[in-house]
């Protein structure tokens, strides 16, 4: 009987206990709400994570139009180097002639009426642009260049902007020069290697463990 009073007090203790312990939370507001968020701050936040998407979007659109601006213009200036080389190749080796310039002295001058004058100048004048020099017999300066040097397609790319690519990317032996060219047919772009014509098979075995289809021109 002792025992089953002993258990009775146990259980009517517990829930005593259990009974301040919700008087307790409930009066001192740490039972759980439910809110519901205000339509502004809803808005707000939606505003915020679209202004937050639009710069992303900007940032990212900024700098690809930088990339194809710097691209181009680096192109351009690749082309308008490696043009300048062969150009200064040829006129050493006597292919071209260069353009032929003279200084011209413009003395002073007195309109007829008197009411006004020219003071005398100095003018650089071309007097005749530069031309292909005519060597029929090959000995000339591609005579020389061929019997020194060899040149062979590395590969063909279907745009300029790849072949620049490769250009710019791809190793390269020490001893090889490479430039675009487009095809003489249209529509493709090759990149055209040149080195020691001792060298020659070595530059192509190079780029053909690259995987790229060497073929010399003759």
């Amino acid at each position: 009987m002792r025992a089953g009073m002993g258990r009775n007090r146990l259980l009517f203790s517990l829930v005593g206990i259990t009974a301040l312990a919700a008087i307790f939370l409930g009066g001192t507001g740490c039972a759980p709400t439910i809110r519901a968020m205000p339509e502004d701050v809803i808005e707000s936040e939606a505003v915020r994570i679209a202004r937050e998407e639009g710069r992303e979007q900007g940032r990212r659109e900024g700098s690809r139009l930088c990339r194809e601006e710097l691209d181009e213009r680096l192109r351009d200036f690749v082309r308008s180097y490696r043009d300048g080389l062969l150009y200064l190749e040829l006129t050493k080796g006597g292919a071209i002639v260069p353009a032929q310039v003279r200084l011209i002295y413009n003395p002073a001058k007195i309109s007829r009426d008197g009411s006004s004058y020219s003071a005398p100048t100095l003018v650089w004048k071309i007097v005749s642009p530069p031309r292909f020099v005519s060597d029929g017999s090959g000995e000339g300066w591609l005579g020389r260049d061929r019997a020194n040097f060899c040149y062979f397609l590395v590969d063909s790319f279907p745009t300029e902007a790849e072949a620049f690519q490769f250009v710019g990317s791809s190793p390269k032996p020490d001893d090889v020069f490479l430039t675009t060219a487009p095809h003489g047919d249209g529509g493709k772009w090759a990149v055209i290697g040149k080195t020691l014509k001792a060298r020659c098979d070595m530059a192509m075995a190079f780029y053909r463990k690259l995987g790229r289809q060497t073929v010399r021109v003759e």
